[in-house]
């Protein structure tokens, strides 16, 4: 079964093939002048060698195989034959090689294959070149007209702009077979490098063309500082959209500065750079001129800022500080606290003189300041009251005197003032008060 399916495949092939049918690919051999063109049959190389293979062009004999290979006039050193599987290699290709070819193979088996197809020679492109605009484009005013050329066959032409595929809408118009472009009226975005290439089945080549489409200058900008410090480096820069480059002049309160540079440079920041800047940019082709203002005030140098060694040293004196003084009110106020008590438990001191007699009674001295401690007045006799001396001065504490005898009535006094110690070498603290 499995050899009768091969036996009628075998037969299906070959009588296709002894038709011509299904011997080359689909479709004509193309190529181009000084190339090479390749006939490649399917034939498998079969178990015994081809009898016979011969290779005509418009009936005329290119090659025949085998015997003494006989040679076509023209084709000694141009063509190469594949005996296995009946392919043909044909080089330096002319114009005049264009045409049908034709192959008739004789099998091992008597059989015949006969085939053909089409050479098709393309002259190469060459000298590939875009004309335009020679005058100068203005934006929004202006139309320009691309025309791509080449020399030899040319199939297609397409064309890009900036890489990008370049199509009809808007401004832009196509030519029939797109050999012109069209652009009427120009923009600013038309700016850039155009592409056309031309191919044919065996060769392209391209060309490119830069339109400069002028305009502005537009969409002007100043950046820069409006405040700047003493000292130090500023700069203003003057931005602007401009086709060809702008020029620029820099005016200081309505003075000519003498810059014509898009960036003012302030190397050394002075007070008298303080006021009004103008820049002016100008569009030297298109002839126009755009202005725009900036103000710049100058201050003082911003003092650097602390070290770490030197903040940590400014924390540890405020520390320090904080802790003296806490120590000085903790010390005034125990002092205060102590001096409180000594005058609650004990009061004014008053040293007694022993020259009054009994029942004598005390004033105070009126000639002492503030927080005198009084000691009593030893000139009156007995039975003398004490009264309080008013000549004294505000904050004098007075208390009565304890040590007098019987009798004797003492004033009452305030004492603020610390009590004044006994004279030096006197036991007045000792003696007994006689009656």
């Amino acid at each position: 079964m499995e050899t009768a399916v091969a036996i009628s495949l075998t037969l299906f092939i070959l009588t296709g093939l002894c038709a011509g049918q299904g011997l080359f690919p689909q479709g004509s051999v193309n190529g181009a002048e000084g190339g090479t063109a390749m006939f490649i049959t399917n034939l498998i190389p079969p178990a015994q060698p081809f009898i016979k293979i011969s290779w005509t062009v418009g009936g005329a004999n290119i090659i025949t195989s085998p015997g003494d290979d006989s040679i076509g006039p023209g084709y000694g050193d141009r063509i190469t034959l594949n005996k296995t599987t009946g392919s043909l290699e044909l080089r330096n290709l002319t114009l005049a090689d264009s045409g049908e070819y034709r192959v008739s193979i004789t099998t091992a088996t008597a059989e015949t294959i006969n085939g053909s197809t089409e050479l098709v020679v393309y002259e190469n492109i060459s000298d590939a070149n875009i004309t335009g605009p020679s005058n100068n484009l203005f934006a929004d005013v202006s139309s320009a007209n691309l025309t791509c050329e080449a020399a030899g066959n040319i199939t297609t032409i397409q064309w890009t702009k900036e890489g990008q595929p370049l199509s009809a809408g808007g401004n832009i118009l196509f030519s029939e077979e797109n050999r012109k472009v069209s652009i009427s009226p120009v923009k600013r975005h038309d700016n850039g490098e155009y592409v056309c290439k031309l191919t044919n089945p065996a060769s392209s080549a391209t060309a490119s063309y830069r339109m400069i489409v002028n305009y502005g200058p537009e969409s002007m900008t100043i950046l820069g500082q409006n405040v700047a410090e003493v000292e130090l480096f500023t700069l203003i820069y003057c931005s602007v959209q401009s086709v060809p480059p702008a020029t620029f002049t820099w005016l200081f309160n309505g003075q000519q500065t003498g810059v014509h540079e898009a960036g003012y440079i302030i190397r050394s920041v002075s007070y008298n750079n303080s006021g009004d800047y103008r820049c002016d940019a100008r569009n030297d082709l298109t002839g126009n001129v755009i202005s725009v203002d900036h103000s710049l005030s100058v201050k003082d140098k911003t003092p650097p800022p602390l070290s770490p060694e030197g903040a940590a040293g400014i924390a540890v004196a405020v520390m320090l500080v904080v802790v003296a003084v806490a120590l000085g009110l903790y010390f005034g106020i125990t002092h205060q606290r102590n001096n409180s008590t000594n005058t609650t438990e004990t009061g004014i001191s008053h040293a007694p003189d022993t020259s009054h007699g009994p029942g004598t009674s005390l004033a105070p001295d009126t000639s002492h300041g503030p927080g005198t401690s009084l000691a009593p007045d030893t000139s009156h006799g007995p039975g003398t009251s004490l009264a309080p001396d008013t000549s004294h001065g505000p904050g004098t504490s007075l208390a009565p005197d304890t040590s007098h005898g019987p009798g004797a009535k003492g004033g009452v006094y305030e004492n603020v003032g610390p009590p004044l110690p006994p004279p030096r070498g006197s036991n007045i603290y000792n003696r007994s008060i006689k009656c």
